[in-house]
């Protein structure tokens, strides 16, 4: 998982409309996910485990393999900050339609 640039609003609506969960996003790596989680629709901040990543990043190594950033994001998972919540995906589009929207995402 290479850096990527932002999702965008638009972008990011459009996908959920499409029914295109989860998705993760974030620039430069996954920050946040638009997820459906314990029967609501949420934008929710992906959080690595500091223990699980280094382990993960020493059995790489010592695999001979490398161990880059891509390798740390990726291991984010949807536990951190709640920035939105909704009862249905349709009240989630509403509330990103007029929520503050971070330029990284």
């Amino acid at each position: 998982m290479a850096p990527m640039a932002p999702t965008g609003r638009e972008r990011a609506m459009k996908l959920v409309a499409q029914g295109r969960l989860p998705l993760c996003m974030g620039s430069p790596h996954p920050c946040v996910a638009i997820l459906e989680q314990d029967g609501v629709f949420r934008i929710r901040q992906l959080v690595v485990d500091k223990a699980e990543a280094r382990k993960a990043g020493e059995e790489a190594i010592a695999a001979g393999r490398g161990w880059m950033p891509e390798n740390y994001y990726a291991l984010g998972k949807p536990t951190g900050e709640v920035y939105a919540e909704a009862p249905t995906r349709d009240a989630l589009l509403a509330k990103m339609r007029t929520m503050e929207w971070p330029g990284h995402w």
